[in-house]
């Protein structure tokens, strides 16, 4: 039984939906559409795949609109023959925002809903469009009892594209209360975008030097509720990048993603802000689907399976990945220059694999334990990307900054733009390189959008580094006694 739901579409199905559904005479109209699944962690997400046209004679429009049985029976066919579910979608032609079923509206889809199950052997979807501003409702139709089926409503619909839009079911999912600890940040885009904004839920996978700036920015901007990832523990190497951390972490042995949870609560202006810190990796089966349960996600990482894996995110599942990255040329002990760049990776935009964000074969290298082999590291050469880790505090506020500023750009389309390309930023000649066009030609990336958890690959896997960080840690926290523990980290804070 699906509790939490949402659904997902590209820009391409929503446009499609809309010049269908919003008719020149103001006539209410309908549509079947194809769904996949995406399954996370406590989120199921149905992805429009397709939208299945009426031909003519198949709904008949009098002012309110009705289908016949030849039109149902085509289109759930088709659904079962590609392995997909089937949605249903009809026009409220003055509505605004998330539309709920009036009773026609709930008689109508219960009607079909058992058949759809036999038929695809997945719950009816069912989805209202509101023509007036481009607005959608959903809920899935489950069964209850022995021929009796109930729609459980969903939490969003989003639209992933160009521009990141979602309609938000303000019964799950209520406008936060406004305070003065926002009043700035409201006055630049206004309270619709901040009530939107505030309720996407954004993960953050990575939580080093750019991904704990990252966190504390979403933080004091009002998002509410956060999921962060590393596996990693806090070094002393870490503390002329790392905001926040400090001795007292290292000695403790502190994993990175708790300490950004602990700091974000501290900065957040939101009421009720929720922060998950989560010590996986994206690449384990654990770390995927919580990530699956995400709106939007900061790439944060220099891996290349992680990107692998969050690429799939963007494209199979829909959930936009902002991802960046930091290059120092420091030949010579000198510092020659520093670039860092900052792109979006979802349908319609160029994915990191295109954009040369990380190399596929890599990824198997990296799968196989030999990223984390020393002798393997050794052997390539000194300029090779895996062996340099030139970095600063300052080259990270920068590149933390592009993320965000391709977050911001993507969710509130700043003078009616919300695509900007890809940055790339050169520090010796202070110039800035954009890339505006999408995928190259063959991508596999581009031909899995929306297949969800049918994509034809598989990512996940055992990852030995992230799971001897987190032994290392319980052997560490298991030698000293609570009393004792809570002495010494009494004691380095008075130090520090």
């Amino acid at each position: 039984m699906i509790t939490r739901f949402s659904v997902a579409m590209t820009g391409d199905t929503a446009q499609d939906l809309t010049d269908h559904l919003r008719r020149a005479d103001g006539q209410e109209d309908c549509a079947f559409v194809l769904w996949r699944p995406s399954t996370g962690a406590t989120r199921t997400t149905a992805l429009l795949t397709a939208v299945v046209h009426p031909r003519e004679g198949e709904r008949i429009v009098r002012g309110t609109v009705d289908f016949t049985s030849a039109y149902f029976l085509r289109a759930a066919t088709l659904a079962a023959e590609h392995g997909c579910g089937l949605g249903f979608i009809h026009a409220h032609p003055k509505g605004h925002g998330w539309q709920r079923l009036n009773t026609i509206d709930y008689e109508a889809e219960a009607s079909f809903a058992a058949q759809t199950q036999v038929i695809t052997g997945r719950p009816l979807v069912g989805l209202t469009f509101a023509a007036a501003d481009a607005g959608f409702g959903a809920r899935i139709w489950q069964q209850q009892a022995p021929r009796h089926y109930a729609p459980t409503e969903a939490e969003s619909v989003r639209v992933v594209g160009g521009r990141l839009a979602v309609t938000l079911n303000n019964r799950l999912l209520p406008v936060p209360s406004v305070t003065n600890r926002q009043l700035r940040t409201v006055s630049a885009w206004g309270q619709a975008a901040q009530d939107d904004l505030a309720r996407l839920h954004v993960g953050v996978v990575g939580c080093g030097s750019v991904g704990m700036l990252v966190v504390e920015a979403l933080a004091r901007t009002g998002i509410q509720n956060l999921s962060l990832f590393d596996f990693d523990t806090v070094e002393e190497l870490n503390l002329d990048r790392l905001l926040h951390a400090t001795i007292r972490d290292v000695r403790l042995h502190r994993d990175k993603a708790n300490l950004a949870a602990r700091t974000s609560r501290r900065a957040a202006t939101a009421p009720h802000f929720q922060a998950t810190p989560y010590e996986l990796s994206v690449v384990e089966p654990a770390g995927f689907a919580a990530a699956a349960d995400c709106d939007v996600i900061f790439s944060c990482v220099d891996r290349p399976w992680p990107r692998a894996v969050l690429n799939l995110l963007a494209y199979a599942h829909l959930i936009p990945v902002v991802d960046g990255g930091i290059a120092v040329d420091a030949r010579g002990g000198r510092l020659r220059g520093a670039e860092w760049r900052a792109h979006i990776a979802a349908p319609g935009r160029a994915c990191l694999e295109c954009l040369g964000q990380y190399d596929p074969a890599h990824v198997q290298a990296e799968r196989d334990g030999s990223l984390d082999d020393p002798a393997y590291i050794t052997g390539l050469p000194a300029d090779h990307p895996l062996r340099r880790k030139e970095n600063v505090f300052v080259f990270s506020t920068s590149a933390a900054a592009a993320q965000l500023n391709q977050f911001v750009t993507m969710t509130t389309a700043p003078g009616g733009i919300a695509d900007t390309g890809a940055h790339l930023y050169h520090l010796t000649t202070a110039t800035l390189e954009h890339r505006e066009d999408g995928c190259d030609t063959g991508c596999p990336y581009d031909g899995m959008r929306t297949l969800g958890d049918d994509a034809p690959v598989t990512v996940t896997g055992p990852h030995p580094a992230a799971q001897q960080a987190r032994d290392a840690r319980a052997r560490t926290v298991r030698r000293w006694p609570l009393r004792a523990r809570r002495a010494v980290d009494d004691l380095l804070h008075r130090l520090r």
